[in-house]
C-alpha cells in the first residue's frame, strides 16, 4: 500500500480550512439556533466569506482532479499542487490580523458621515470684515444675524449649529452678492444652488427662504439692483485687503 503523500497533505488542508471555519461561525450559528439577537452584518463578513469560497472551490476542484488525471502527467500534477495551494492560500488569509483590519477599516467608512458645508477658503478675519461691511449699510438683518451667525453659516458645518444668515435684500441683490463673492475669492467652488437652496441657512429677512430661480433669472429681469453700487464698495474694501490674492486688480471685479 503506496503513501499518497497529496492526499495527506489536502486532508490536512481541509481540517484546518473547514475547523477554522466552524470555530468562527459556530458560536454564532449556536447563538442563532437558540434565538439569541445576533447582528447579521456584524457576523457575516462578506470579504471573508468571498476568499473562503473561492479558496474552498479550489481546493475540491483540484482535489477531484488530482483522481481523474493520469499520475505519469507529472506536469499536470504540479499545477493542481499549485492551484489547490493557491486556494489553501484563500481561505487561511481570511483569519490574519491584517485582512480583519482590512474588513473593519472598510466597515467604518460607511459610517463616516458626509461633512456638509460650503467650503470655503475665506479666513476668519475676512468673513468679519464682510459681516461688518454688510452691517454698515444694513444688509443683514441685525436682530436676526450676529457675527457668530455669520462666521456659523459660512465656516462650520451646517448639521453642527443652528445659525442662519438674514439677508435685507431682494433676489436681484442676492444674485450681486454671490457674484461679487467668487470674483472676489476666485479660489472657492461655491455654488448658487448651494449657498441659496440646498443649505437652507440663507434666508430673507423675514425667515422665509429665497427662491431659487429668482435669484438665478435676475440679471435677465434688471440690469443692476438697487443694492449694487453698495455692494460694489464692500467687495472693493475686501479685496484691496487680501494679501493672499496674488496679482489681483480691481478690474478683475469692476
Amino acid at each position: 500500500m503506496s503513501f499518497d503523500l497529496f492526499k495527506y497533505l489536502t486532508t490536512l488542508a481541509f481540517f484546518y480550512s473547514y475547523g477554522r471555519l466552524f470555530l468562527h461561525y459556530g458560536v454564532f450559528l449556536w447563538g442563532y439556533m437558540l434565538d439569541e439577537k445576533m447582528s447579521w452584518k456584524s457576523k457575516l463578513e462578506k470579504p471573508r466569506i468571498l476568499f473562503l469560497c473561492i479558496g474552498l472551490g479550489l481546493m475540491h476542484l483540484m482535489s477531484f482532479a488530482r483522481t481523474t488525471i493520469s499520475p505519469e502527467n507529472y506536469m499536470v500534477q504540479v499545477i493542481v499542487l499549485l492551484v489547490f495551494g493557491l486556494g489553501f492560500y484563500f481561505t487561511i488569509i481570511t483569519w490574519t490580523d491584517q485582512f480583519r483590519k482590512n474588513i473593519e477599516s472598510r466597515k467604518t467608512l460607511p459610517a463616516l458621515k458626509k461633512e456638509r458645508n460650503f467650503n470655503l477658503a475665506i479666513s476668519e478675519d475676512q468673513i468679519q470684515k464682510l459681516y461688518h461691511g454688510l452691517m454698515k449699510y444694513d444688509l443683514v438683518n441685525s436682530e436676526m444675524t450676529s457675527l457668530d451667525d455669520f462666521k456659523n453659516v459660512l465656516a462650520k458645518n451646517w448639521d453642527v449649529h443652528s445659525s442662519k444668515i438674514q439677508f435685507n435684500m431682494d433676489g436681484a441683490s442676492c444674485r450681486e452678492f454671490y457674484d461679487y463673492f467668487i470674483q472676489t475669492f476666485p479660489e472657492n467652488s461655491l455654488t448658487m444652488k448651494n449657498f441659496f437652496e440646498t443649505s437652507k441657512l440663507v434666508v430673507r429677512s423675514d425667515g422665509k427662504f429665497y427662491k431659487y430661480n429668482t435669484i438665478k433669472g435676475a440679471p435677465l429681469k434688471t440690469i443692476s439692483s438697487k443694492e449694487n453700487d453698495t455692494l460694489r464698495r464692500i467687495f472693493l474694501k475686501l479685496a484691496l485687503k487680501q494679501e493672499s490674492s496674488k496679482g489681483f486688480t480691481s478690474d478683475k471685479l469692476f
